[in-house]
């Protein structure tokens, strides 16, 4: 009993999900709801695509050469979030750009080729747009429909649809005649959208007239497309149309009885709307005569049309999108027929043509581009296609949530510690990274860029930390020259292993794959153990073994880029820089807002000095001198040994110059002074070092269980510094001691 309640329930649900989602019309409801909504149900693709961008909304981030535009639609709303992509926010608005360019001309007459590196997520771009494109059809701001033609010979009445007069309610629609009397039914495999059988005279008069009704952001949107304004009904529906049309002595509303308008859906499993075809030499399309046997229950006045059908990739992608994996390892011969296919919208099949409304993406790896550029053929392939640059990641924050993703699905068993995605980012982020041409660069910007050192442009490109080793002029020039700097090798070319190619930033590296084969070794090794930052430094080693298995060793090294080995020291040097923050933060001995509270107190004085004003005592609130002494002392921790009163003046005027330049933006004095903040905590952590080294050494005899040599207060403070970096740095009982450990030895070999 308890189960026929629930199949009732499931049953009852089923039902009114079917009627609220409008999944099965006759025309003339379908024509209701398209006067009702004229710009949603006549958009092109590319129009649904763009629609479907600003569907599910961008936001900011920070990125190389400043804030960036993301859109949520790479970060998987219509999945579960396996197919978000991390970073490439340059790549996603490109291709928000071109597919922008093709719903405001109304027509697609491109290719998107997406090429660059193994690895890169060239694949995963166009999962995200398909799976984004699948869960917006199943929403109401995206409702799709095609139709089919049904047909009753005979029912209840008599004949339905073929000789003898009609009676009134023989003249309504056969859509949602009881399925047990209908005789045929012919699916349109092309997903013609139902007002194709407007005639197209009237077609765009009567969306117009709708448009007047409309809202004015539709009507600002809407651009009549060259299918509603060109387009005919497939070659098998038009057969059907014109067949009933003379059966019907002309009478388009008898022929409209027999159409069914359906909703679908895109889904990349079942084929409809979403296809990838794989690099094989098939063609990928075709067609197929209608058999006798699949005509079954037709009236007699088709059953001596001579009807065909297509069928392939392309016919199951339509009103879609085809992807082309790895495009360019198909045999040439086999991708000329794009050629027309692509500008003209349509393809030409053995007993028919198709027009087809499809977004043609592909994607290509680096050396098979180099190859196809230097064919006879390049040059007709060229004019056809847009080419969207797909690099690896040069932010190891990017890079390092691809590498968390991986190892919470491989190490399930395992803790992983903090930091453990960060060094093996930050290694294959180093070993991307081109040096400088300085004969490219003028002036001061010049002598910039020659100093400045792999992990230097990597902590640039992260965050935008400038170098130490730069003065206030030189700061502001880096600053002001991110894009510049991040986008010099973007047209370079190289020969590489006797094959001439694209040599921009981010061309050659150290795989994601590659790395996450890494990770996945490692996450065996140590099943059920902690998966610690320096098992992983430990590992890195393995790629630098064999040159002939990974490309980016082979490259020669230009300085101190290219140096792999080297790389591995940087990551470990960086892990030391991020474990001293955390242990400074854990054993609160160093209040990290103490830079910010003196830094701030410093500028009130050095204004008023400079103005010969006087200063509001912060406790008294009584007039008083600028405190001279509070000056120099600041000076002297952030490093300033001489020319005090030109720094002071430099820092007043570029106060000065972010103000006129950023009226409205608040200013945070820690992002603007970032080189003089980092003094101020270095002097800071000098200062109190020997007691954080003190509470390590402590807290690890207590995690030893040796900590009763210690007096209580020694004891309690090394028990409360193990405990908050447990609960606020993600360390565990078992991998913090380690950790420890490993921190003394390291930080004592760089004190030798």
């Amino acid at each position: 009993m308890q189960a026929d309640k629930t199949i009732e329930r499931i049953a009852q649900m089923s039902k009114e999900a079917f009627a609220a989602k409008r999944v099965q019309l006759s025309f003339e409801e379908y024509l209701e709801l398209l006067l009702l909504r004229p710009y949603t149900l006549t958009r092109n693709v590319h129009q649904v695509l763009r629609d479907m961008f600003e569907h599910y909304g961008a936001y900011e981030v920070d990125g190389l050469g400043g804030k960036q535009r993301r859109f949520m639609l790479f970060d998987d709303p219509g999945g579960d979030g396996a197919a978000q992509v991390f970073g490439q926010e340059p790549v996603q608005n490109r291709i928000y750009e071109v597919i922008s360019g093709f719903a405001e001309r109304g027509r697609c007459d491109r290719f998107v080729l997406l090429h660059g590196p193994n690895g890169a997520s060239k694949s995963s771009l166009v999962d995200c747009i398909r799976s984004g494109l699948e869960a917006y059809s199943r929403d109401e701001a995206c409702p799709l429909f095609r139709f089919s033609w049904v047909f009753c010979e005979r029912g209840d009445k008599g004949e339905l649809g073929f000789g003898g007069k009609l009676s009134a309610a023989e003249d309504s629609s056969l859509a949602n005649m009881d399925d047990r009397l209908i005789s045929s039914r012919l699916p349109c495999e092309m997903k013609d959208p139902p007002w194709l059988l407007i005639p197209k005279k009237r077609r765009v008069e009567i969306i117009n007239e709708a448009l007047e009704a409309a809202t004015e952001e539709d009507r600002a949107r809407y651009v009549p497309s060259e299918l509603l304004l060109k387009g005919e009904l497939s070659p098998k529906n038009k057969v059907l149309y014109e067949a009933l049309l003379r059966s019907y002595k002309g009478d388009w509303r008898q022929v409209l009885r027999h159409v069914r308008v359906e909703r679908y859906y895109i889904s990349h499993r079942y084929r409809t709307g979403a296809v990838t075809i794989e690099p094989q030499t098939t063609v990928d399309a075709g067609t197929r005569m209608l058999t006798h046997a699949s005509m079954e229950g037709l009236p007699a006045v088709l059953s001596h049309e001579e009807m065909h059908e297509a069928h392939g990739d392309l016919v199951d992608a339509n009103h879609g999108v085809a992807e082309y994996s790895d495009f360019l390892k198909r045999a040439l011969e086999a991708n000329k027929y794009l050629l027309t296919t692509v500008e003209r919208g349509f393809v030409n099949l053995p007993s028919m043509t198709v027009a087809l409304d499809l977004l043609f993406v592909g994607t290509s790896d680096e050396k098979y581009l180099a190859a196809f550029k230097r064919d006879p053929s390049f040059p007709s392939f060229k004019g056809r296609m847009e080419f969207v640059r797909v690099p690896y990641l040069r932010r190891w924050s990017d890079e390092a949530q691809i590498y968390e993703r991986h190892l919470a699905s491989v190490a399930r068993s395992s803790h992983v510690a903090p930091h453990a995605s960060m060094v093996t980012a930050l290694f294959a982020v180093l070993t991307r990274l081109r040096r400088p041409d300085v004969a490219a660069y003028e002036g001061v910007l010049a002598k910039v860029v020659r100093k400045l050192a792999p992990i230097e442009k990597a902590r640039f490109y992260e965050d935008g930390t400038l170098p130490d080793n730069l003065d206030e002029q030189e700061q502001q020039l880096l600053r002001e020259s991110a894009e510049v700097i991040a986008t010099e090798w973007d047209g370079a070319e190289d020969e590489f292993e006797e094959c001439v190619e694209a040599a921009y930033e981010g061309r050659c590296g150290a795989s994601p794959r590659e790395m996450l084969n890494l990770l996945s070794e490692v996450a065996v090794e140590k099943h059920g153990e902690c998966i610690l930052p320096m098992d992983l430094l430990e590992a890195l080693p393995r790629l630098l073994s064999d040159p002939t298995l990974y490309a980016f060793l082979r490259v020669p090294a230009n300085g101190a880029y290219g140096q792999s080995e080297a790389f591995i020291t940087t990551a470990r040097e960086e892990l030391i820089r991020a474990l001293s923050r955390e242990l400074r933060s854990a054993s609160q001995l160093v209040d990290e807002r103490e830079a910010d509270r003196l830094f701030a107190d410093w500028i009130r004085e050095i204004k008023a000095f400079g103005t010969g004003e006087s200063v509001a005592d912060p406790r008294t609130r009584e007039a008083r001198q600028p405190d001279r002494r509070l000056m120099e002392d600041v000076e002297r921790l952030m490093g300033v040994s001489s020319g005090a009163e030109e720094f002071r003046s430099n820092i007043i005027r570029r106060i000065a110059a972010f103000r006129l330049g950023n009226p409205e933006a608040p200013l945070v004095l820690r992002e603007l002074f970032q080189v003089q903040f980092r003094a101020l905590e270095r002097s800071f952590y000098r200062e109190r070092e020997s007691k954080v080294l003190q509470l390590v050494r402590d807290s690890m005899q207590v995690l030893m269980g040796t900590g009763q040599e210690l007096d209580k207060e020694r004891r309690e403070a090394a028990t409360a510094f193990g405990t908050r970096l447990i609960t606020e740095h993600s360390w565990c009982e078992r991998c913090v001691g380690t950790m420890l450990a490993w921190y003394l030895r390291h930080h004592e070999e760089a004190s030798d």
